[in-house]
């Protein structure tokens, strides 16, 4: 296990240094002055003498590698700079904009798991039954309608036209209805259709016969010998989504203008924010990857065969 965590912590490393770096590059590579979009932000002439001045203190008069060793130096030391735009810690403001999205997603991450082994499960009592074609169908659309797409669907259905949910902020828990169906009612479509197939190629396999001959019931057999394999592959992709929820839904949050890591990383963007953004991605990757950890442990745990890879 130890030497487990030490090879998951060298990886860690590794990954953000590559990230760190494709990041810097990227945004250095982008249109677009910061300095420029800051002084027209707050209506302040882009003269040629205030251009300068702004760009030495935000460091970007600095050559290109000197500003790349600095912030590879911040990020590894904790300090990941301060906003452009709002003059505040990047790390202070990407942990206080975490609740929102923690929030978020641990609603769409309920509504993903309901539907995944809801669907997943009742298709898999009766194959080609009225349940089966029901969730079949459900997969379907869920699966191929984007999630913007679905989000402006249920706005103008239950905010606009019936006036049920409120489409916008983060308020109380009304708020959260709509933004955590649209997180989590496609992901959850997509996973039921991978655990009714993973359920249907092992219900031909040789320890279900066995237990078919044993005398074991219907319902033993499929929740307690074919679920508790095929949920292997479903715990890897509830794993992975839930650590992208957790990096901010920018989509989702956008749409609804939800005050997560997501909607902070949009405007930063538009705003040219690089502290900001680089801080974001770095952050993102560091849940991600930890997310990632849990995941295997519990896997390990399901199945102890895995420990011998």
């Amino acid at each position: 296990m130890i030497r487990f965590i030490l090879e998951r912590v060298a990886q860690l490393l590794i990954i953000v240094f590559v990230v760190s770096t494709l990041t810097f590059v990227l945004m250095r590579l982008a249109p677009g002055d910061p300095a420029t979009i800051l002084l027209t932000a707050h209506n302040v002439p882009a003269s040629e003498e205030a251009l300068t001045t702004l760009r030495q203190e935000l460091g970007l008069n600095e050559p290109l590698h000197i500003q790349y060793v600095n912030w590879l130096r911040d990020v590894f030391t904790g300090h990941w700079g301060t906003s452009y735009v709002s003059k505040e810690s990047v790390l202070a403001e990407l942990w206080n904009r975490l609740p929102a999205t923690v929030e978020l997603a641990a609603a769409g991450f309920a509504v993903m798991t309901v539907l995944t082994l809801g669907l997943g499960l009742a298709a898999s009592l009766k194959i080609s039954g009225p349940l089966d074609r029901l969730g079949r169908l459900f997969a379907l659309l869920g699966s191929s309608i984007p999630s913007f797409w679905l989000g402006f669907l249920l706005i103008y259905l239950f905010s606009v036209r019936l006036g049920w949910l409120p489409s916008m902020g983060r308020e109380d828990w009304t708020h959260l209805v709509l933004p955590a169906l649209t997180l989590g009612a496609g992901l959850g479509a997509v996973q039921a259709r991978v655990l009714r197939a993973q359920m249907l190629e092992l219900g031909d396999r040789n320890f279900v016969k066995a237990a078919k001959a044993r005398g074991f019931s219907r319902m033993h057999i499929l929740f307690f010998e074919i679920f508790k394999h095929a949920v292997l592959p479903i715990i890897t992709l509830l794993g992975t989504n839930l650590s992208f929820m957790l990096a901010g839904n920018v989509i989702v949050e956008t749409i609804f203008s939800w005050p997560g890591l997501g909607k902070y990383f949009i405007d930063a963007i538009t705003q040219r924010d690089y502290p900001v953004i680089q801080g974001y991605v770095i952050f993102a990757v560091f849940l991600i990857v930890g997310v990632q950890c849990l995941v295997d442990v519990v896997q390990t745990a399901i199945d102890p065969r895995l420990r011998l890879r």
